[in-house]
């Protein structure tokens, strides 16, 4: 951790994290699985008073997609949270981020719904978005805000630009140090934090060649890496978050300026001292935590918004 400008109460948290798993890259894909899951259960924390949670599943093109929807008890139906967690395309679940998703709804009071998608290695680009668009096509909400973490990031972009000219779209996503394709572009992040904790360079490299069968990516594709569309000008507005210290940093930064060349209202929140994952941090961090809730605060604006532009009072 040595040059990283990181906050204070990050480096208890990130000597806990390192001291339950080192998520090491360099291991089998079951073997990382179960560290993740050892990560997950050490930073779990209870849901707030007031939450209900269900299971159901959305029928999908490549067969059924679990989902948990999570209510709040003041709930508000003027907006309906869609959560996509992250883990690099081959970790995650519904249990993955279960605390962060009860919190969300919580504290917006919106119906939040997390999408189970299809992992790699068992399934392969572009499985993991169509699962997505099919959970999304299941939720009957008019207002959705997409909520991508990480590789979510990237469905949640991807979704956007799938469905961009389509009558029905998101109404507008935020993303948490999302993955978006920034190697392509030799962004100064990928050099400066190539090392940094939680999160390195070579990580991304890996996670980015295990989405696909075979070795040939498809760099060109916005579907695989969103920074790469030739069009930005139907995206639903976008509030992006990245960590100061992540290789990821930069993919938010160019995102934003890119929607924002091309019209749409966007904005970039870079979050100093914290790093990739920092989310599992917000009852550890103060910045986390305050973090935690400009993002909050992020969706709830997003959906005002939204119901703003269709004529409803607020």
């Amino acid at each position: 951790m040595t040059g990283f400008k990181l906050d204070p109460q990050m480096r208890g948290f990130i000597d806990r994290y390192l001291e339950v798993s080192s998520l090491s890259t360099a291991t089998s894909v079951s073997q990382q699985r179960s560290d993740y899951d050892r990560v997950v259960q050490h930073f779990r924390h209870a849901h707030p008073p007031g939450i209900s949670c269900s299971e159901s599943v959305a029928d999908g093109r490549h067969g059924k997609i679990p989902l948990r929807r999570y209510r709040y008890r003041d709930d508000n139906d003027d907006a309906l949270v869609m959560f996509i967690h992250g883990g690099g395309f081959i970790l995650g679940g519904l249990d993955s981020h279960d605390d962060i998703c009860a919190e969300l709804c919580a504290a917006t009071g919106y119906e939040l719904v997390s999408v189970d998608y299809r992992l790699s290695p068992e399934h392969f680009h572009p499985i993991h978005l169509d699962d997505i668009e099919d959970a999304f096509d299941h939720c009957r909400q008019d207002n959705v805000i997409l909520v991508g973490v990480s590789a979510g990031g990237t469905l949640a972009a991807a979704l956007c630009q799938r469905l961009r000219l389509q009558p029905r779209k998101p109404a507008g996503q935020v993303l948490i140090y999302p993955s978006l394709g920034g190697d392509c572009f030799d962004l100064d992040s990928y050099r400066v934090n190539a090392d940094a904790p939680l999160l390195k360079t070579s990580d991304i490299l890996f996670y980015r060649g295990a989405r696909c069968e075979t070795d040939r990516l498809p760099m060109d594709d916005p579907e695989f890496y969103p920074l790469v569309a030739d069009d930005f000008a139907a995206t639903p507005p976008t509030i992006a978050f990245s960590a100061d210290i992540d290789p990821l940093r930069d993919d938010a930064s160019l995102y934003v300026s890119k929607l924002r060349d091309a019209g749409v209202a966007a904005e970039w929140i870079n979050e100093p001292g914290l790093v990739h994952d920092f989310l599992r941090a917000r009852h550890s961090s103060d910045a986390a935590a305050a973090a935690f809730q400009r993002i909050c605060a992020a969706i709830t604006r997003l959906a005002r918004q939204n119901l703003q532009l269709r004529g409803h009072n607020t």
